[in-house]
């Protein structure tokens, strides 16, 4: 089969339309029609095209995570469903991800750290709920108990358990006693902090004991 015309785009600046024997075949992306060396005239096989197309979803796959990753950091699982959830197929989405890798571009346990500080600045969790949110994120179970071990120490959690209630606080000022108590230790619970820290908190700020 013979290229018979290369043709930019109109909608899509930086993607290239191949022709084969007159007829419109596939089309590659301005990188990897560089890097292929094609011109018009050249020959090219159906092993040709597979190859082409192949580092033309490559590029493509890189690109989108590039700018997912611009956002906001993903963990590794975050990243490999994106793409596949996209449309790439598993064996170039495995490439990327682990030329993503090997670059430290991914990185779990920074993706990991950088998250937890992130969510205790504006949302204050407990560890449990921490945990419970980065299992979701498919984080492996070392790196999570390393990231927490470092963040949530006795007073730590304790520190962040007390933003969190004075905060929930605000909302219940005309609420009586006992139903704001009630309400807080709720919420406190499903904020993942540990019983005895919710108790303690809860006598401190209504001079009562919860069982």
């Amino acid at each position: 089969m013979k290229i018979t015309n290369i043709k930019g785009q109109l909608r899509r600046k930086n993607r290239f339309s191949i022709y084969l024997d007159g007829k419109y075949a596939f089309s590659l992306d301005y990188d990897t029609l560089s890097r292929s060396g094609l011109h018009i005239e050249d020959e090219v096989s159906d092993a040709d095209i597979e190859r082409l197309e192949l580092k033309d979803e490559y590029a493509r796959a890189r690109d989108y995570l590039y700018t997912l990753l611009s956002y906001r950091g993903r963990s590794e699982y975050e990243s490999k469903k994106r793409l596949l959830d996209k449309g790439f197929s598993r064996g170039v989405t495995e490439e990327v991800i682990r030329d993503f890798k090997k670059k430290g571009i991914i990185e779990d346990r920074r993706f990991a750290a950088e998250w937890l500080d992130s969510i205790l600045l504006h949302r204050p969790l407990g560890r449990l709920r921490a945990e419970h949110e980065l299992r979701e994120k498919r984080v492996n179970e070392a790196v999570i108990s390393g990231v927490c071990d470092e963040r949530f120490g006795q007073d730590e959690e304790e520190n962040l358990a007390r933003r969190a209630l004075e905060k929930r606080l605000t909302v219940l000022r005309n609420v009586p006693p006992d139903t704001a108590r009630e309400r807080v230790w709720r919420h406190l619970k499903n904020r993942g902090f540990r019983f005895d820290i919710i108790q303690e908190l809860c006598k401190e700020y209504f001079c009562d004991h919860i069982e």
